[in-house]
């Protein structure tokens, strides 16, 4: 039969449009398709996850590929021929990659790109953790060890048991590297709805085979009925909240233990070299807490202020001020106003009963306050009372230390984000583009009270040091007012 010839620029158009295809489609099955992976599975799953997902699948999928062909087309390429199109017969489908055989730049692109590949597996996906032996030898737990200091830690539980495996698989190497005989762990719970209490009393067995110090208390009936009873108004649930952690301090003023540093907990996911570090923090200071994410944000934005008492957000770096948020950016020991965001470590002499302290501090030992005339979190008024109360506060908060409320936001965000290769990722793309937020967006990120600041009868704060001089903390300056409603 007689076919008609197909011109050649017709020919040369479909076979440059199946090229192009190609492309697309590598592209496809080594970017796209990993970067949904990434960007569905549920440790990636953030404002920005879209480019650290397109970001991760490069790293780990494109890359990889594309260098592997490329390198083995030189190789191969060196006794072998070419076809037409420029591309080593040894190479097809999706490592079809044009390396020429006389391209010594392009050779060296892709031997750079092994080179980038081998760390990021090597190297760039190392644990942001450091090791505990190396924290142990700073001079703090030094002189800790001299001194046979010891260490109270309080921790209360409520419905917690997808947390719990892991909190308790990181206390006790942290128990194992404070020592045994150096802890008491006073555990707390109360009208669990899940399997909490059981695991607790399973793991006060386990405490009792290491010969470790500890109470555990379980209650009933606290919260009455419904459950969420406590949280019928905010003003309830402050006192709520300050009887439960009170009630996770009486074994402390129950014991003639001097102990040298108080640790208290919410129910959040760490890794137990955080508490390390914030012990090594708290040093000389009045507290030192750790950052608690929790979605897309900051959790506790509610306590935490910067060092002349103004709000945050939930953004990062967080900050209002400029040296903070590249403090943060550092995952550096920043001054801050007051925190708690999951974990603080203390100086335990203000709890100690008069007998047992070393220091000055005068009085009852000290409780979480019950709430005020106005609205304020407990966890705010007990740093407040410390600051009031001592000549020369310091609260600091270690922005390396990020503990979450679930495993997962704690994977995303103290595993991953934390990783040496999605660092890189930050420095890159993450930093300029939180800067331009910032400049574009500025003080209207900031954290402005409950109910976008509308609740009748919050706390004011007032005494903070003035921001930009150099004034400090006046001992008994500080003192609470309520809001009114304009």
């Amino acid at each position: 039969m007689f076919q008609t010839p197909i011109p050649s620029t017709i020919r040369r158009w479909w076979v440059q449009s199946r090229s192009i295809l190609g492309n697309y489609h590598e592209y496809g099955i080594l970017i796209l398709l990993p970067a949904l992976y990434f960007r569905l599975s549920h440790p990636i799953f953030t404002h920005n996850s879209a480019t650290l997902s397109l970001y991760l699948a490069t790293v780990f999928f494109f890359l990889p590929v594309k260098t592997a062909a490329a390198l083995w087309g030189l190789v191969a390429s060196g006794g072998g021929s070419r076809n037409h199109y420029g591309r080593s017969r040894y190479s097809t489908g999706l490592l079809a990659t044009p390396l020429k055989r006389r391209s010594p730049y392009r050779a060296l692109i892709w031997i750079l790109n092994g080179i980038f590949v081998i760390w990021a597996y090597a190297y760039g996906t190392a644990s942001p953790f450091p090791e505990a032996s190396e924290l142990v030898r700073d001079p703090v737990f030094l002189e800790h060890k001299i001194s046979n200091a010891s260490y109270f830690i309080a921790a209360s539980f409520w419905n917690n048991e997808p947390v719990l495996d892991h909190w308790t698989r990181e206390m006790t190497s942290l128990i194992e590297v404070l020592g045994p005989q150096n802890v008491y762990l006073s555990l707390t719970e109360n009208d669990s709805e899940d399997n909490t209490a059981s695991m607790l009393l399973h793991y006060a067995r386990k405490l009792t085979r290491m010969q470790v110090p500890h109470s555990l208390n379980i209650t009933r009936e606290l919260r009455g009925y419904p459950s969420n009873m406590p949280w019928h108004s905010i003003f309830h649930r402050m006192g709520y909240m300050a009887n439960l952690r009170n009630g996770a301090l009486q074994p402390l003023y129950e014991n003639n233990t001097p102990f040298r540093t108080l640790v208290l907990m919410n129910d959040v996911v760490f890794h137990h070299t955080d508490i390390l570090k914030l012990i090594i923090a708290s040093n000389g200071r009045t507290m030192a807490c750790s950052l608690d994410m929790d979605g897309a944000t900051l959790y506790d934005q509610w306590v935490l202020r910067d060092s002349c008492g103004r709000t945050t957000t939930g953004f990062w770096p967080f900050f209002m001020d400029r040296e903070d948020r590249a403090a943060v950016r550092r995952g550096g020991v920043l001054n801050v106003g007051t925190c708690w965001n999951g974990i603080v470590v203390l100086d335990a002499d203000p709890f100690l009963n008069a007998t047992l302290r070393k220091g000055s501090w005068s009085g009852d030992p000290l409780r979480f306050p019950q709430p005020p005339d106005c609205i304020i979190s407990e966890c705010t008024l007990l740093p407040l009372t410390l600051i009031n109360q001592t000549s020369d506060p310091i609260v600091v908060m270690d922005s390396s230390v990020v503990v979450a409320y679930t495993v997962r936001w704690w994977k995303y965000y103290a595993v991953w984000l934390r990783m040496p290769v999605v660092k890189l990722w930050m420095r890159v793309f993450e930093e300029w583009w939180w800067g331009a937020w910032w400049i574009f967006f500025g003080e209207g990120l900031r954290w402005i009270g409950l109910d976008d600041g509308k609740e009748m009868g919050e706390c004011v704060v007032e005494g903070w040091p003035v921001c930009g001089s150099t004034t400090t903390w006046k001992k008994g300056g500080i003192s609470l007012k309520k809001k009114t409603i304009e």
